[in-house]
């Protein structure tokens, strides 16, 4: 393998969508477009498989990756593993969840530890400081790749990881699938039946309790009196629709909210907002949403809930409001709802930001040079 050009396996447990998905997609494919090899290992029936084949780089959807005790699953795993490692000797295993980090460290230990081991973290959850994560983040892994600050500087905090062996990249979006186009947004607002008078104010998110749509369905309630061209559009599908659309009904707000299930053309729906809305009270850390909003040239409402403090600054390229908050997030979508040069300004200072600092190829950049880093240590560490 060419110094230049790295051999990856990089792997995932979720069988269907979500941030950590289109984290690992994202990834392949500008590392794939970069020159480098990249292999995906997954679960048979995930969506990385499509994904792969949309990369151009290979797949090995063989893993079972369950949790818990289950050795017939955990036998089977650790095998495909080592078989892949002495058939491929690949530079890189990338990691993304619990169960993948386990099967691979541990095949990689069965092994000798003949390759470098990269965790990325993705969430906000707190890891347990016991023997067998000491062990596993410690002895058993290289690298960590952590997507905000804030999440790394809790981790490195604790005895169990090294923070001299870890780094923050922010996961990055497509500036140029979400770019500002006044056509589509004509049409995706009349697709969603809104007028050219209407403020439309929408969030990506899974309808779960971490992404606060509640806090935004009271707002609206205190704002619908004084703001009649108010509109919530919701974007996403979860366990929680059937209690959000009863929240709207006790908020009195069941006209101007329209939820519009799981969509795979956001691109095409962000261009219906006016403000992007992000009131996270838990689990968020690098919001593609929010990136794709601002990319756009939407400006952003969020909370300040982890690392999204990290994609905006207060009153440049949006509003941010404390979390779990209602009166605040009403004000602030007052704020912007009252002043179009100012919704202006902060969407086009918002799409600056994204080009500069979160678009796909920063992001795949600044992972190469994470993987480099950890190569080093990794030789370091097995010479000691």
């Amino acid at each position: 393998m060419s110094p230049s050009r790295l051999k990856i396996l990089m792997t995932d447990p979720h069988l269907s969508g979500g941030g950590q998905v289109r984290y690992l997609a994202n990834l392949a494919r500008e590392l794939t477009a970069l020159g480098h090899s990249v292999t995906i290992g997954c679960r048979p029936g995930s969506v990385l498989r499509d994904r792969a084949r949309e990369a151009g780089c290979e797949c090995l959807d063989r893993f079972f990756f369950r949790g818990g005790l289950r050795p017939r699953s955990w036998t089977h795993d650790i095998a495909e593993a080592r078989r892949f490692i002495a058939a491929e000797s690949p530079d890189i295993l990338h990691v993304s969840g619990s169960q993948d980090h386990w099967t691979l460290a541990l095949a990689n230990r069965l092994a000798g530890r003949p390759v470098c081991v990269v965790r990325t973290r993705h969430n906000t959850y707190k890891v347990k400081d016991n023997l067998p994560n000491r062990v596993l983040n410690l002895r058993w892994t290289d690298y960590q790749i952590v997507v905000c600050n804030v999440v790394r500087e809790t981790l490195q905090r604790q005895p169990t990881f090294d923070g001299s062996r870890m780094c923050s990249i922010h996961n990055g979006v497509d500036a140029e699938t979400f770019y500002p186009d006044p056509a589509a947004r004509a049409k995706a607002r009349t697709e969603f039946g809104y007028a050219d008078g209407d403020l439309v104010c929408g969030i990506a998110a899974r309808l779960v309790k971490a992404k606060g749509h509640a806090f935004l369905f009271k707002a609206a309630a205190l704002l619908r009196e004084t703001l009649p061209q108010l509109r919530i559009l919701v974007l996403g599908q979860g366990g929680m629709e059937a209690g959000l659309r009863g929240l709207a009904d006790e908020c009195g707000i069941v006209g101007i909210v329209h939820f519009a299930g799981f969509r795979d053309d956001m691109a095409h729906c962000t261009q219906a907002f006016d403000i992007g809305i992000q009131p996270s009270i838990d689990c968020d850390t690098s919001s593609f949403s929010m990136k794709e909003q601002m990319a756009a040239e939407k400006p952003v409402i969020a909370s300040d809930y982890g690392g999204l403090v990290e994609i905006i600054t207060d009153g440049a390229e949006g509003l941010v409001v404390p979390t779990g908050t209602v009166e605040p997030l009403a004000e602030a979508i007052r704020k912007l709802a009252s002043d179009a040069p100012l919704r202006t300004r902060m969407g086009q200072a918002g799409r600056e930001r994204i080009l500069r600092e979160f678009t796909v190829q920063v992001f795949a950049s600044r992972t190469v040079e994470a993987y480099r880093r950890a190569i080093e240590v990794h030789h370091e560490r097995v010479a000691h």
